[in-house]
């Protein structure tokens, strides 16, 4: 006969877990997050966090340690996702050719929409919401995309 186990701590028919993680703000790389474990309740997430915030760099940054509650057997992210970058924007009524840095949602296909809002100083080519072609051109020796026309 096979031994069962029960995980974590039952509440109304569902199991809970504990999530420690620690997460850094770095100016250079972004957020460096690790998780650390996956506890079956608060008090041995606690136990954890506390045992190794004298840990090297840790201890530097003990702001960083997050306790997640997650109920098991559930979606806890319930929709897609997009992916952005920036593309320099063609400004209109400029003197000369002149850019603004802007986010867009890439489409995938060699598209992107255009996010917004566009700030009220700024007259780009194509508005919020528009979608476009885009063209590779180097730029003090970097290559970026600049948006060329509508798709």
């Amino acid at each position: 006969m096979l031994a069962s186990y029960q995980i974590g701590r039952q509440t109304n028919e569902m199991t809970t877990v504990f999530v420690l993680h620690h997460v850094r703000k770095d100016d250079e790389f972004g957020d460096d997050a690790k998780l650390i474990g996956v506890y079956s309740s608060d008090a041995s997430a606690q136990t954890a966090k506390e045992r190794l915030s004298i840990q090297p760099g840790f201890r530097e940054h003990p702001e960083g340690f997050e306790i997640s509650r997650y109920v098991l057997d559930i979606d806890h992210w319930t929709e897609g996702f997009i992916t952005t970058t920036r593309i320099n924007m063609p400004l209109e009524h400029e003197e000369a050719e002149t850019w603004a840095m802007v986010l867009v949602q890439d489409l995938y296909d060699g598209r992107y929409e255009v996010c917004g809002p566009m700030p009220e100083d700024e007259h780009w080519r194509f508005p919020p919401g528009s979608i476009v072609k885009c063209e590779a051109v180097i730029e003090d020796g970097v290559e970026c995309l600049v948006a060329s026309s509508i798709a």
